[in-house]
């Protein structure tokens, strides 16, 4: 198998299909909700739990706890 130049893949068609390419401020209709489930501070925080400086917390219910408090 020859190697080949990519000038023999090119198409000569250098016009954008800009009737089917989406468009950076296209409106996406949705309902898209994300949650983040870990969240990291690197100067640690207060687990609301159980009062500990943390660096990493887990989503467990509506807030996020240590490693030790969380419900797995």
């Amino acid at each position: 198998m020859s190697n080949r130049s990519l000038d023999d893949f090119n198409t000569g068609d250098d016009t954008l299909e800009t009737a089917e390419s989406p468009t950076a401020d296209a409106n996406d209709d949705r309902d898209v909700s994300t949650l983040a489930t870990y969240r990291w501070t690197p100067d640690g925080t207060t687990c609301p739990a159980c009062g500990d400086t943390v660096e990493k917390r887990w989503l467990d219910g509506d807030e996020y706890v240590c490693i030790e408090c969380k419900d797995w």
